[in-house]
């Protein structure tokens, strides 16, 4: 059975760090490159998170790490815009700043791997153009600045995709404000040129992520598997469940956290990890005001006029998700051991 095809677009902190392994180590995909954006942290501290995952993984000779965006497509550009009041590109006014989410370096040695010279945007515009049409999953698990901006300059790179999987948006609420997810929230007019592009897009929101927790107990057993790796990403996930303490009550009794992106790239590998889902309008409020960044769904039923632009999901088989992240660490032990 032949691999999917996966390019990874990642601003990353702690969840994307545990996504991007399980994509290099699990061997359920042929992971094509990965790029980088601005979002969790400044760009030039994405890449070098991302480039100290590859090497703990031992993919430095064989997964290329390019370098995206620095700043959103538009919105540091409008004085109303939320994305104007506050530093660029750095996001220590963000909520995950303020929670301890994402410190800058992940707790990694540093790496002597070096990125590729060829802008992210560019090098997924060749790739994808280059492949046979329908054959390349992007999963986007951080702001989508390098997506769109590839969009709009090769206006085939939509078509060409087999589909997009992103790690955003939320229905009930948000993050980053009370009406937006943080990846929305970051580039909102990137996030609405993907999905007036008529690519087949699948949004795992907050509404998923959140009910695809893992445990402290779940760490503990994570922890004992012995592996760097292992060890790792136990220490990544206690760290999420401190953050998450301090923002809602009743993770902090429960001791548990989210890992948005993993859910993601496990639906991008297993979509039956999804229980449900709907098949949607979706737009992002571009207004400057209150919502900001918001993912609106149109639910007026036969009122509807535009066809659906996005699978939404609603509710992930969390037992599923669990068992295959660790899965797939058990078993990367086992062949190294």
């Amino acid at each position: 059975m032949t691999k999917p095809k996966l390019i990874l677009d990642v601003d990353t902190g702690s969840d994307d760090a545990v996504a991007l392994a399980l994509a290099m180590l699990g061997g359920e995909a042929e992971l094509l490159g990965i790029t980088t954006v601005n979002g969790n942290l400044e760009l030039k501290l994405t890449t070098d998170n991302t480039l100290r995952v590859v090497d703990l993984c031992g993919m430095g000779d064989r997964v290329p790490v390019y370098p995206g965006c620095e700043y959103p497509l538009v919105s540091t550009l409008n004085p109303r815009s939320a994305q104007s009041m506050r530093p660029i590109p750095k996001r220590e006014g963000t909520s995950a700043g303020k929670f301890g989410m994402h410190s800058d370096h992940l707790p990694l040695p540093a790496t002597d791997l070096a990125p590729q010279k060829q802008a992210a945007s560019v090098w997924m515009i060749e790739t994808v153009m280059a492949a046979q049409p329908q054959t390349i999953t992007l999963v986007a698990l951080g702001p989508l600045t390098n997506v769109a901006a590839a969009m709009r300059v090769q206006p085939q790179f939509a078509q060409r995709l087999r589909r997009i999987v992103l790690m955003g948006g939320a229905d009930e609420t948000g993050n980053e404000t009370a009406a937006a997810e943080f990846n929305i929230w970051a580039d909102p007019e990137a996030a609405e040129i993907l999905l007036q592009s008529g690519v087949p897009i699948t949004m795992i929101p907050l509404d998923a992520t959140h009910q695809a927790f893992l445990s402290e107990e779940q760490a503990e057993q994570i922890d004992a598997i012995g592996t760097p790796l292992a060890r790792f990403i136990a220490q990544l996930l206690r760290d999420r469940i401190a953050g998450y303490a301090k923002r809602d009550p009743e993770m902090a009794a429960k001791k548990i956290a989210p890992l948005h992106d993993a859910l993601a790239l496990c639906y991008a590998l297993h979509p039956e990890c999804i229980r449900r889902s709907v098949e949607t309008v979706c737009h992002v409020d571009l207004g400057g005001g209150a919502a900001y960044g918001r993912t609106v769904l149109d639910r007026r039923a036969n009122m509807v006029q535009e066809k659906p632009n996005c699978t939404f999901a609603l509710e992930p088989d969390r037992e599923f998700f669990c068992d295959w992240l660790i899965g797939i660490l058990q078993k990367a032990a086992e062949k190294n051991g």
